[in-house]
């Protein structure tokens, strides 16, 4: 051979001494860059996390790649190591056809026909690559090579995607907004991870200038495995490009110096013992699952308690009853759909019903407890003082005249609650309000809103963490698009398991703002014992349904301590909102409950008679209505707080919910 090998110098080197000479093969270095047709085969579901609606299958699109390139050259340069750091562009475009058997009314026909719909996927996705390969010419004299290699990359650069659906037919039928398209989903693809492949190809070496070569070259990429966790999807492609290498030059050989003994030094002491730092907090694994929310078209009554409650001795309106916010665009529908934010603004309700409709007047009853004084006289005075402060802020906030209001004292309620507890004595401290017009101590109806409820009441995720005794606290932030949503934390080690409960404001802040498939962020923080902190995140998917049936909902404040009899004002509310929500095909639920005083077995069979007491006046106004489901569940499900006195009557209640299909 004309050329020895890098091994056969380097063992001549060490045999044969000074007289020998060591040479290095050459390097290159170039760019790279082309076109790749791409093959996108998947099952990729239409709504995640379920495949009932369909999948995205197969689809083609084109990309280009564009990296930086280097080869070392092996025995005698029949043999190259080949390595490239390498962007590739890697878009899919997938399509699929939906028919779920639902039917819709085709404008142009008069009659109901199936609902065909196109969904559209779209993905830009930007890898960053390592390739490591070798580059083989099987004959020396012929300027063709073959090229095998194996990669691994990230979507570091794009991991985007867009989802849309269109209809086909009926093709008169447009949804919301008069859209044939419709956009149904976009953001990051959940759960993007590591690509590898293995890479075959064939090129040829161009002398074009002094130590540069061109190389054009084909090749096929074969993916080894699904691009996402949460799918099957792998992408293969044909690759034509061309790269530009530069050689450098091959240096002169250099003598090997034999390198002269050194004399023997002293053996070293032994090594002094160090103290190992501890290793820190490591958060190995944090996990979810996805999280479903279910969009529901409800119209809600919301019936006032007209007591306002009080401290023991004061006549102070506790500061939750009153508000500095503007009255000039106070609107009673702008409040909070929830019974308690609404309640703790009933007086500006009452105020500006008040101020539009200058012939009503309000009746302030202000009551003791019988016992919270020494004397009649001192408590008659209390009694006066509270229900005076109500007219004070009444009149002073909304302008309304004192001679709108009477006022009446009573040592206590002329429907009491229990002494026999501490929360009965609580109760009767209070101010009772009633007006002539019915309209002012009426409901607060929020007509046809968008409630949004999860399909599981609580969502977990999953933790690992080692090292724990160095854990000081921890943290767990829920958030979309960077604004938090929920946050859970404590002292020491986070617990393996973390439950979030979805309460009504985590899913009020989302339903509204996502789309029908989003993803959320969580982020775990682990603070040390000195101070630093660690982290982890996951991402996950979120889903939002809607739902078939329009839902109308009345929870009645029917009655008071240990009563069963519902009061004319309720027996008209109700007859309203059946009037307004019931329909033929409408279906009910009736659920009484109360709060947690007295004994379980009585509170049991009082929510059970407050049931049928409803249950029976809905059959005489509404006998079409059929009755899904008559329970009494006592103090076992408390929708409200029972610390307060208003959460306690909120539970002395029945709830009615009509159910009626959209269709």
């Amino acid at each position: 051979m004309k050329r020895m090998s890098i091994l056969g110098r380097l063992c001549a080197a060490l045999l044969f001494g000074s007289g020998a000479v060591a040479v290095a093969q050459p390097p290159s270095i170039g760019v790279k860059g082309g076109y790749q047709y791409i093959w996108n085969t998947s099952s990729i579901s239409i709504i995640p996390g379920s495949d009932d609606c369909g999948n995205f299958t197969n689809g083609t699109a084109s990309g280009f790649f564009a990296g930086l390139t280097g080869e070392y050259a092996l025995f005698g340069g029949l043999i190259e190591a080949s390595g490239a750091l390498v962007f590739s562009s890697r878009p899919a475009q997938l399509t699929t056809m939906s028919n779920d058997n639902f039917e819709v009314l085709d404008p142009g026909t008069n009659s109901y026909v199936p609902l065909r719909r196109q969904h559209a996927f779209q993905s830009t996705l930007g890898y960053v690559n390592v390739e490591v390969g070798l580059r083989v010419k099987p004959l020396a004299w012929l300027p063709v090579y073959l090229r095998i290699a194996a990669d691994a990359g990230n979507p570091l650069v794009g991991s985007n995607y867009t989802q849309s659906e269109e209809i086909v037919e009926p093709s008169t039928v447009l949804f919301p907004g008069g859209l044939k398209r419709r956009p149904t989903g976009s953001g990051e693809f959940p759960g993007l991870g590591t690509s590898y492949g293995a890479i075959g190809s064939i090129g040829a070496e161009i002398p074009w200038m002094e130590n540069v070569t061109i190389c054009p070259e084909v090749g096929y990429r074969r993916g080894l495995n699904s691009v996402t966790s949460t799918d099957t999807w792998n992408q293969s492609m044909l690759m034509a490009g061309v790269q530009v290498r530069y050689t450098f030059n091959e240096p002169a050989p250099v003598p090997a110096v034999r390198r002269p003994e050194e004399p023997s030094t002293p053996p070293s002491p032994p090594p002094t013992a160090s103290v190992k730092e501890p290793a820190p907090v490591m958060i190995a694994s944090i996990s979810t699952t996805p999280l479903e929310l279910r969009e529901t078209v409800v119209t809600q009554t919301f019936p006032l308690l007209p007591y306002l409650f009080f401290d023991s001795t004061s006549a102070t309106l506790r500061e939750r009853y009153t508000s500095n916010e503007p009255t000039d665009g106070f609107n009673e529908q702008a409040l909070p759909k929830q019974t308690l934010p609404i309640y703790y603004r009933m007086l500006d309700v009452i105020g500006r019903r008040m101020v539009d409709n200058p012939r009503a007047t309000l009746t302030v009853t202000g009551t003791t407890d019988g016992r919270e004084l020494p004397a009649v006289d001192e408590r008659k005075k209390l009694a006066e003082r509270r229900a005076q402060n109500v007219i004070s802020y009444l009149t002073s906030r909304w302008g309304l005249a004192t001679s709108r209001f009477v006022l009446r004292t009573l040592d206590r309620p002329a429907l009491v609650s229990s002494d026999r507890y501490a929360e009965g004595w609580e109760e009767n401290r209070r101010v009772e309000l009633a007006s002539s017009e019915p309209t002012v101590m009426g409901p607060v109806v929020h007509t046809r809103f968008n409630e949004y409820i999860p399909v599981q009441p609580r969502h977990e995720f999953t933790t690992s963490v080692r090292n724990p005794e160095l854990a000081r606290s921890w943290n767990l932030d829920v958030g979309r698009a960077r604004t938090s949503v929920a946050t859970r934390g404590g002292d020491g080690l986070a617990p393996e398991r973390i439950v979030f409960d979805l309460d009504q404001d985590m899913t009020d802040k989302l339903g509204p703002v996502v789309n029908p498939v989003d993803t959320l962020d969580a982020r775990l923080a682990v603070t040390q014992q000195d101070g630093s902190t660690v982290d982890a995140s996951t991402r996950f998917p979120l889903i939002k349904t809607v739902s078939n049936y329009e839902v109308s909902r009345l929870s009645l404040i029917v009655f008071d301590f240990d009563q069963s009899l519902i009061s004319e004002q309720n027996r008209e509310m109700m007859k309203r909102v059946i009037a307004a929500s019931a329909r033929p095909n409408s279906t009910a639920t009736i659920k009484g409950t109360t709060d947690r005083l007295g004994e379980l077995s009585h509170n049991m069979e009082l929510s059970q008679s407050r049931a049928r007491a409803v249950q029976q006046y809905l059959a005489s106004v509404a006998p079409q209505v059929r009755l899904d489901q008559v329970t009494g569940v006592g103090p076992s499900d408390l929708p409200y707080d029972n610390n307060l006195p208003e959460g306690r009557y909120y539970c002395r209640t029945v709830s009615l919910t009509i159910t009626t299909p959209l269709r």
